[in-house]
């Protein structure tokens, strides 16, 4: 028994769904196709096309998951059915009740982010959802809402045009020679029209005489049953002259069945002229041999043309935005590495010839710096399905010019859990690259130019202060000796910003050595306690922990962070440090009972010159620099830094470098 309640609207909102004939198919293109356009549009590494049946919950299409189907119980989907008219967005699950135990949760696929359309059929049932997922906590725009809104409605009008086309042929097939018959008898014929499942009218006569039309195709028309008697053209004047008359004629004349799909039909309904959208097929009635009138049958699809006629929208527009952006757009077939591209990614790679590039011929483009690079995180994001982010530079092909790329992809599975796609972009980041350059070097220049009469200046406040000290003079002793120290805060700031310059211009070396942390913590230990005179600082015990890396870059980190979290948190608080080895990893955590980080800054919060501001920072100086260089050499040992804060509360720095492995 599910655990959801066996209401009658539940009852009724299976049989709907079952009605479609759709769960347990096999993939279809056309729906993959809208998945991966809402990953796309969302910016998210899964999305899903789920329907939700009695005990589980199954994917028409899977985008970025690899599962066919999961238990209900676990499903996000069947939360976003309560509501069939809002969109449900979870910012971050492991912080929401209803899902922060959930196993898609805490285990795989860690599902952090979640948005999704219910999938609303005509009679109002909500049959499952559109829905894209990340692992990373975050909030769609208003503008991603609204496409996976229009996808939404797509993916539905595609499921209703299944569904009609399924009872348009059935109808077609199963009807018409009863309908023949039943010309014998009027009131069977009436009957039999009256309880078909599409919109039917019969005609008769040349003139196309109105004999019966159910309840169905009334509505569909706007009309009432006034019509029946009369002909098509005194009853529905304004079909004259459009293609659906044209058509019904000539199926009266020649005797051939018709069908359409989506075809437009003005109609004057309510008193207003609307346009519309059907699909519909046109058989001759036939007795004794003699044409004697058409069975019309049709569909209203307006809806699903309208949604399909925004989807082409949104893909133009979403189309444009790549071109607009310069976004070269590349798909690799993981086992024979086929590669194809838009037109864009042939434009920057400078590639003019007529036959189509080939992945070696664009791997043989690259600089012998980063070949071996590149061609090793391909290999391993298609081997373990991680996330592609590399910068690299190339050749182009027409000029052999050096160009800098960014280039983002993702691995995609089949159905079956199988290697399908490896797709993504690539922008030319030349320019930004220059710009960087030259920015770097004019920091490097001028920090390099500040040190010499710093050095100088702190010379002579020494002498100063040795001078002031020996004449008992307090006063300019305690003047001086402050001085000194700005000119030693200053001089530390010239050095980060030349340790960037140095560090983005591949100038700046890791020297790795096997070495364990619980010295490099004790000596740290040992430095520290001595010099602070306001805060609790409390080393916890530190196990023996084989590293391999650069000991005194490492160092570096470790005091960085402990320098930040005596600025940020109040005198007379506790600080704790700790290195413990976990899962492969040596994990160093610096804690302090600060002022804490707020949400909006703590994914910038490495980023190059990136400053939290507030009036909590008031008067707290820097420029940004130091978490940065502490995560650059962090990903150089193939580490990992982040951290953890509430507000008001305190903060949680963390880092990990892999253990040494003999």
């Amino acid at each position: 028994m599910s655990v959801y309640s066996q209401t009658q609207n539940e009852q009724d909102r299976l049989l709907a769904l079952h009605s479609y004939q759709i769960l347990d198919t096999l993939p279809e293109e056309e729906y993959n196709d809208l998945t991966e356009l809402a990953a796309g549009i969302c910016g998210t590494p899964i999305a899903l096309i789920s329907l939700v049946d009695k005990e589980r919950q199954w994917f028409k299409s899977n985008y970025g998951l690899g599962v066919a189907e999961t238990d209900r119980a676990y499903s996000f989907c069947a939360h976003a059915i309560l509501d069939p008219k809002e969109l449900m967005e979870i910012e971050d699950a492991t912080q929401d009740e209803r899902f922060s135990d959930n196993p898609l949760v805490t285990g795989h696929p860690d599902i952090a982010f979640y948005a999704g359309v219910p999938l609303v059929n005509q009679e109002g049932f909500a049959l499952g959802s559109l829905c894209v997922i990340d692992s990373v906590a975050k909030k769609l725009t208003d503008q991603q809402k609204k496409a996976l809104r229009i996808i939404a409605r797509q993916v539905m009008d595609k499921m209703e045009l299944r569904r009609n086309v399924r009872l348009l042929k059935a109808a077609d097939e199963e009807n018409k020679q009863l309908l023949s018959a039943s010309l014998l008898s009027d009131a069977r014929g009436r009957s039999l029209i009256n309880q078909a499942p599409v919109a039917i009218v019969l005609f008769r006569g040349i003139d196309l005489n109105i004999e019966a039309a159910n309840p169905q195709m009334l509505e569909l028309l706007g009309k009432t049953t006034d019509i029946v008697g009369k002909s098509l053209l005194d009853a529905i004047p304004e079909l004259a002259g459009q293609e659906a008359y044209q058509l019904l004629c000539k199926v009266f004349t020649t005797g051939e069945t018709i069908r359409g799909y989506g075809n437009q039909v003005t109609l004057i309904r309510n008193g207003q002229q609307e346009t519309g959208y059907y699909d519909f097929s046109y058989s001759p009635l036939i007795e004794d041999g003699q044409i004697t009138g058409v069975i019309d049958m049709a569909v209203d699809v307006t809806d699903q043309v309208k949604a399909r006629n925004d989807l082409e929208r949104l893909n133009k527009q979403f189309n444009l935005a790549v071109s607009a952006a310069r976004l070269g757009i590349w798909h690799i077939n993981p086992l024979s590495k086929n590669l194809q591209y838009n037109d864009m990614l042939a434009r920057i790679f400078g590639y003019e010839s007529s036959l189509p590039m080939t992945y070696e011929q664009a791997i043989g483009q690259v600089t012998e710096e980063f070949r071996p690079i590149i061609l090793a995180d391909i290999e391993r994001s298609i081997r373990e399905g991680l996330d592609y982010d590399i910068t690299y530079q190339q050749k182009r092909f027409n000029d052999n010019e050096i160009i800098w790329l960014r280039s983002l992809g993702r691995v995609t599975q089949d159905e079956k859990g199988e290697l399908d796609n490896f797709s993504g972009i690539v922008m030319d980041i030349t320019e930004a690259k220059k710009d960087d350059q030259r920015k770097n070097d004019f920091i490097a220049m001028v920090s390099h130019e500040l040190k010499t009469p710093l050095t100088s200046l702190s010379g002579f406040l020494q002498v100063l202060e040795a001078k002031a000290k020996k004449g008992e003079d307090r006063l300019s002793q305690t003047i001086l000796e402050k001085g000194r120290k700005q000119v030693s805060k200053m001089t530390t700031m010239i050095n980060g910003f030349l340790n960037v310059s140095r560090l983005e211009a591949g100038k700046i070396h890791i020297d790795k050595h096997r070495f364990d942390m619980k010295d490099l913590v004790k000596e740290i230990e040992e430095e520290t306690i001595p010099a602070n005179t306001t805060h609790h600082i409390i080393f916890e015990p530190v196990l023996t922990t084989w590293v391999e890396g650069d000991r005194d870059k490492i160092g570096q980190v470790i005091t960085n962070l402990i320098s930040n979290a005596l600025k940020y948190s109040a005198p007379d608080t506790t600080i704790r440090i700790a290195c413990v080895a976990e899962e492969g990893c040596a994990r160093v955590s610096v804690n302090d009972e600060g002022m804490g980080i707020a949400e909006k800054d703590l994914e910038k919060l490495f980023d190059r010159y990136y400053r939290v501001e507030g009036n909590n920072t008031a008067g707290i100086s820097g420029f940004g620099i130091g978490l940065y260089l502490c995560s650059e050499i962090i990903q150089r040992h193939h580490g990992r830094i982040w951290v953890k804060s509430i507000p008001q509360k305190g903060s949680t720095f963390f880092f990990s470098i892999p253990v040494f492995k003999p």
